[in-house]
């Protein structure tokens, strides 16, 4: 009896470990990007990440993980001028810090279809640990008839926690990081 019994609980356990379905999906880098606002003496100018790149990873419906890397060589600012400048070692100095990254560490649902992502974010080569709110925004198939995933994150930081204090006053220390992005099922 004692044998069947675990026997039992075992032939359970392993069927419901087998079943568990974690996917991942690769960022579609057309398809997303991140904006940021920085407060600029009187105004809240945007700036974009373009081409970002990363997975989202899911366990059944749940979001499991958002990992993401921004070329910080693709920034626009909507301007030249100011993209090159920002670019500069007063700045982000993108040649010898060339990307951000974040890399989840775990994960809460909060909501139906919202989640807390704690994990490392990686900005001018200093790294903290945040927590940021995360939405999936759909899942469903794409235009070849793939299946693809969309997620929003927002991310508020200092940048003077990262070492950026270039004109920390006239230009803001608070920092609003938007993430957008879509996903193809690999």
């Amino acid at each position: 009896m004692h044998k069947t019994l675990i026997a039992s609980l075992a032939a359970a356990l392993f069927a419901a470990v087998g079943s568990a379905s974690a996917d991942s999906y690769k960022l579609d880098s057309v398809h997303s990007g991140v904006v940021f606002q920085i407060h600029h003496l009187v105004s809240n100018p945007f700036g974009i990440f373009h081409a970002p790149e990363g997975t989202v990873t899911t366990d059944g419906d749940a979001i499991s993980a958002l990992d993401i890397s921004l070329p910080v060589d693709k920034l626009d600012m909507g301007n030249d001028k100011w993209a090159d400048d920002i670019k500069a070692a007063s700045w982000f100095d993108v040649k010898q810090f060339p990307t951000i990254t974040f890399k989840t560490s775990s994960i809460k649902k909060t909501g139906d279809n919202t989640y807390d992502a704690t994990g490392d974010l990686t900005i001018h080569g200093v790294t903290k640990t945040v927590t940021v709110s995360i939405t999936k925004t759909g899942e469903g198939p794409g235009m070849q008839g793939e299946t693809r995933i969309g997620v929003n994150a927002t991310f508020k930081v200092n940048r003077s926690d990262y070492g950026m204090t270039t004109y920390v006053g006239p230009i803001g220390d608070e920092v609003t990081l938007m993430v957008n992005v879509e996903a193809i099922k690999q």
